[in-house]
């Protein structure tokens, strides 16, 4: 077993490349490929996908990889951003249903259509879309991701990832239950897992089947 914590640093040849941000693998057996990496700091981050199999190792807030820094950068890009015509946005839609348009990119809009008012033909209204380069199939796992019971209560939030080894399925999520700082961990076993959606994880467990569970454990 290997465990991915969310947020942990990824290390190649004793330096810090950059920082776990999902982990992506197919919806139907949880099988996972990838994870996302981000790479650089807050003000020119870039985020790639990293093949798994590139892992050697992992501690509670590392990975270690067997490749280079070089090759980290060489990598596909998980998101793609360009510029859509306001337009022509529902047809992005249409074409490209996983896309998200940035509200942090607001000003794509304001200073175009300023530019438009005093008769600049070159600046067309518009706004910036993000794309996820991911198959129909894939879905992602970050950390925060609400875990819910089949009947729909909130039991925690995803912490960390457990897959076996050598294929890379997950055999489960370690969640985080509880508010704040009172939190504690819960594992959850894969074959609990009903649904991986864009913005939760649904169990095939109730509340209460979950809340006797627990107790059996203590």
């Amino acid at each position: 077993m290997i465990e991915i914590n969310i947020g942990a640093t990824v290390e190649s040849e004793g330096h810090d490349v950059g920082r776990v941000e999902r982990v992506v693998l197919d919806r139907d057996n949880f099988e996972a490929t990838h994870l996302v990496v981000r790479q650089g700091g807050a003000l020119n981050s870039q985020y790639v996908l990293m093949p798994l199999n590139w892992v050697t190792g992992s501690e509670r807030d590392k990975i270690r990889i067997n490749r280079s820094e070089s090759d980290l950068d060489d990598l596909p890009r998980f998101e793609l951003q360009h510029y859509v015509r306001l337009d022509e946005l529902d047809q992005e839609h249409l074409e490209h249903p996983r896309s998200k348009v940035k509200p942090s990119d607001w000003i794509n809009y304001f200073v175009p259509l300023v530019a438009n008012a005093f008769g600049d033909p070159l600046h067309t209204p518009g706004v910036v879309v993000t794309d996820q380069m991911l198959a129909p199939n894939e879905g992602t796992i970050r950390r925060g991701l609400p875990v819910e019971s089949s009947d729909f209560h909130k039991i925690g939030e995803v912490h960390e990832v457990v897959f076996s080894e050598p294929d890379w399925r997950m055999s489960g999520i370690i969640i985080a239950r509880g508010i704040m700082v009172m939190t504690k961990p819960m594992r959850i076993p894969a074959d609990w897992i009903t649904k991986l959606e864009r913005d939760r994880i649904i169990l095939n467990r109730s509340k209460e089947q979950i809340e006797d569970w627990e107790r059996q454990q203590k």
